[in-house]
This record gives C-alpha cells, structure tokens and sequence, in this order.
C-alpha cells in the first residue's frame, strides 16, 4: 500500500512537469508548421501569406532572427516599408553583425527616404564585408541624395570596380561627379551608363548635356538634351499605354500602340508578348501577325517567324510587305528557294518598293546569279533616288 502511495504521489508531482514539456513540445512544432509554410508561400510569391505564417510563428518563439529577417523581407515585397524596417531592427537586435540584415534595413531607409538613417547603416555593412558590392552602391546613391558629392565619389567607385556593368551606378558616379564639376569624368561615367544601361535609358543622356553645356559645348548639350526629351516621352506614352492595358485589358488599340511603341523602342522580347496578346484578342488580324514575325525576327527565331508571316500571308494574300517579310524569313532559315518565291511574289505585287529588289538581289547572289543580282540592284538603286527625289 506504501508503495502505491509513493507512485501516486511520483505520479501526481511528475505529470504537470510533463504537460509542460508537451506544451512546449506542441507549440514548438506549431512554430516549425508556421515557418514551413511560410517559406513555401513565399517560393510561391505569395507574400501575403507568408508574412501572416511568419507572424503566427513568432508569436509563438519571437527570438529567431532569421524568421524576422525573411519577415522584413516580405513586408519588403508587399511595399510595407515600416513594417519591414521594425522586423529588421528586431532581428538585428538579436544579431547585429548580420550582414545582409543590415543590407536589407539600409536599402529600406533609402526607399523611405531616410538617407541619413541609411548612411550608417550601410557605412555597417562594408566595414563588415568590404566587398559587399551592393552595399557600397546604395551607400553612395544615399550619399548623392544628401548631397554629398565628394564623400560618394570614392564609395561609387568600390562599387563599380567590385561591379562593373552596373549602369545605375555609374550613372550616380557621374551625377556625383557633375556636382564637383569634374565634368569630364562625369561625361565618361554617363557614357559607361549608357554603354552598360538598358536601351532607351533617358537619364545618362540628360547628366551628358548638362555636362557638355558646362563645358561650352552648346551643340553637343543641345543633341543629348532632345534625345533625353524624346526618351522621356516615350516612357510616358509607355507607362499610360500600361496603365491602360491593365485597367482595359480588352483594349485592342491600347495593345496596339504598345506593340507599335515597343518595337520602336527595339525592345522585342515583350514586343512578342504583346504582339500575341493583340492576337488572341483579334486572331483574323494579319497586321499583329506580321508584327509577331518581324519581332521573332529581331530575336532571330526564324522559325517561329515564318510561322507568323505565313499565317499572316494567308490572312493577306495580296500584302506584298507579307511576302517581303516572309521571304526574310526563309532566307534566315536558308530555305532559298522558298524565299526566292516569297520575294518574287512581293515584287509581283509591288514593283516599286526598292528594298524587295534590294533583297532578291542579295538572293541571286548567294545563288551565283550575277546578272539577275545585278540587274535588281540597279532597280534598287533607281527606284531608292526616286524616293528621296519626292522627299526633298
């Protein structure tokens, strides 16, 4: 009977320490079950989500400064700006020498437009890991928006010696450089922005005229400033074609002038995006086909090229631009013959354009045809001082 007191009473003081350890042991696995899915939500881009999973999880265990870390990173995402700047202040009071937190937390005040709460921040970041490309780059963009020029000039540099293609920076490089009106730098360094920039890039060519007009170079100054104007409108007619496009997605002339404006822009990967979106919303179009093969072509997918011009001929039979089109397509495949007949169908139709003689010559060449080449040409030629005779 002693005994069975004793393992009662065992029994009666052990169990509430083991509820506890199950407690525990329950929540900690509730914590992991949040952090997995919150991870896999944001593989999925699904930040929203994520940041409710990371949240429940740190309820549950606070210190962990990763999870706050990726916590401030899909605020990041979703454009919570505060939020994600208080998430990596709280995990870099649990580690403050994390380096890519420090990035992250410098890179927010910047985007909040807390430069001078950056600096430091990022000054933290490079005495850390004095080859953190990235962190001496938004470090001195942050200098140039404070206006420190002279201070920027020596962090861009780092930047661009660690990265050396990134346009922005030295576009920021020469602005730096603009100010301490060591203008020749700056005019290599908005050039290096355009050599290294996406196409269209319109600020490098306004920080070039600014500079060339400092340096007495009127002419100059006067070229880059209207290119840097005619950029700039084709960015807005851009952004208010996207806009429309996303408010009306079923308007065709919307995709219409964006197509139009993309491959004026040269900028054919999404030319073809857009080309096909024209397409599903009016299929019989030969128009937006064509459009489709002459950006294919741009991309040199010949194949898929041809597929485009010879939908588009069908819809079109008697559009000799089709066949011109068509017949550089063949030729791009090396199917001759093919583009031999395609070119000679364009001519039929419309004797009087000189490119389509221009192309049929340069066809009978690699054929052997002098004569035929020649006699082509000569059209071309003929045909092309016409033109500009009407012109001027």
């Amino acid at each position: 009977m002693r005994n069975w007191i004793k393992i009662v009473i065992f029994l009666w003081i052990c169990l509430p320490f083991a509820g506890i350890a199950d407690e525990k042991s329950d929540d900690h696995s509730r914590y992991v079950q949040h952090v997995e899915q919150g991870f896999a939500a944001i593989f999925q881009g699904d930040n929203q989500t994520a940041i409710s999973e990371f949240e429940a999880a740190l309820v549950i265990e606070p210190d962990h400064y990763e999870i706050l870390h990726y916590l401030g990173m899909a605020y990041d995402q979703q454009q919570f700006w505060n939020k994600a700047a208080e998430s990596y202040q709280r995990s870099l009071a649990l580690m403050p020498d994390n380096v890519e937190a420090l990035y992250s937390l410098g890179v927010v005040y910047f985007k909040l437009d807390k430069w001078v709460d950056a600096v430091p921040v990022l000054e933290r970041v490079v005495a850390l890991s004095p080859h953190h490309a990235r962190g001496y780059e938004i470090l001195g963009k942050s200098l140039v928006k404070l206006r420190r020029y002279a201070e920027a000039v020596p962090i861009l540099t780092k930047a661009v010696t660690l990265k050396p293609r990134a346009a922005g920076t030295y576009q920021e490089l020469g602005t730096a450089y603009l100010n301490i009106k060591e203008y020749t730098k700056a005019i290599e360094n908005f050039k290096k922005a355009l050599a290294f920039g996406p196409g269209r890039y319109a600020e490098p060519h306004h920080g070039l005229g600014t500079a060339y007009l400092r340096l007495g170079e009127r002419e100059k100054s006067r070229t880059e400033m209207q290119i840097y104007q005619q950029l700039q409108k084709e960015f807005a007619e851009y952004e208010r074609l996207t806009r429309l496009t996303r408010a009306e997605p079923d308007n065709i002339e919307a995709w219409t002038g964006l197509a139009t404006l993309l491959m004026n822009q040269k900028n054919y990967p999404q030319a073809v995006q857009v080309f096909q979106k024209c397409i599903e919303l009016a299929p019989d179009n030969a128009n937006f086909h064509h459009g489709l093969s002459r950006a294919f072509m741009a991309l040199n997918y010949p194949k898929h090229a041809a597929e485009a011009a010879e939908k588009a001929v069908r819809l079109m039979p008697n559009a000799s631009i089709l066949y011109n089109t068509l017949g550089s397509t063949y030729a791009m495949q090396g199917k001759r013959r093919d583009a031999l007949a395609a070119f000679q169908k364009a001519i039929e139709l419309d004797s009087e354009q000189p490119y389509y003689h221009l192309n049929i010559s340069k066809l009978y060449q690699s054929f052997g045809n002098q004569k035929l080449a020649q006699e082509h040409y000569r059209a071309y030629e003929h045909l092309l001082s016409q033109q500009k005779s009407k012109q001027q």
